[in-house]
């Protein structure tokens, strides 16, 4: 059974403006980062910047999906209204999720946690849900990096014609051909610098703030890699 170490730090004291700065660690800096992890409410934090950003870049993509959704052909077998009414309610429920950001960040930071939780007690690692909760939220930081990224490279892109290229090439696609097999650009896509950079930090930041080895660190953060690996190529069975 695991058992936390004597040795590891006990949950800390802290003041929202000490959370707030301490949001930058998690970009750079492994052992600052690590002692925000034993914070009680540094979570919040980056979990409001996730929903802020995640919500403004929902809203700048929304006409240009609609766009792309309208000069789309017109599937098999569909009629002209068929389409219409089916574009208008994938619309409306894109926007809701939109709005629902912070549900569905706090979510996705929970199930990453409860993972991250589960691997902890198999390797012997002292982790507590709260520790874990504060690490994937802090670390949801550098993904608010890449969303914004993608604005940046869509605006200036211009026209956006498929659905295919609202997800600019960020990773090893980039030197794959047009042409190329979905799968494999899937696959490669998910590469990405700020993905690397994720499971870098991660991994780093889980060493230092639980004192293991990186290499079990890196073991107990590999389910989340895989699981995200898997639903990247699993969802590119969706695209034309």
């Amino acid at each position: 059974m695991a058992t936390l170490s004597s040795d590891l730090p006990a949950e800390q004291p802290e003041t929202l403006g000490d959370d707030l700065a301490g949001m930058a660690s998690f970009f750079i800096d492994p052992q600052g980062a690590a002692r925000r992890v034993h914070t009680k409410w540094f979570w919040v934090g980056p979990l409001a910047v996730y929903s802020i950003v995640g919500i403004a870049a929902g809203i700048l993509i929304m006409p240009i999906v609609q766009h792309v959704m309208e000069i789309a052909p017109l599937p098999e077998g569909a009629s002209p209204e068929q389409f219409q009414k089916g574009m208008a309610i994938g619309l409306t429920v894109q926007k809701v999720f939109v709005y629902l950001a912070p549900i569905t960040a706090g979510v996705m930071f929970a199930i990453q946690a409860v993972i991250l939780l589960a691997m902890s007690s198999i390797t012997g690692v002292g982790a507590k849900f709260r520790q874990l909760f504060n690490l994937a939220a802090g670390c949801g930081l550098i993904s608010v990096l890449a969303s914004i990224a993608t604005i940046v490279i869509l605006k200036a892109k211009g026209e956006i014609s498929t659905m295919a290229e609202l997800r600019p090439a960020l990773g090893f696609d980039i030197f794959l051909p047009d042409s190329a097999n979905k799968y494999a650009v899937a696959f490669l896509g998910y590469f990405s610098v700020f993905e690397v950079w994720w499971i870098v930090m991660i991994v780093l930041i889980l060493a230092a703030a639980f004192r293991i080895s990186k290499g079990k660190a890196f073991i107990v953060v590999s389910p989340l890699v895989l699981l995200s690996l898997i639903w990247r190529v699993g969802a590119a069975a969706f695209q034309r």
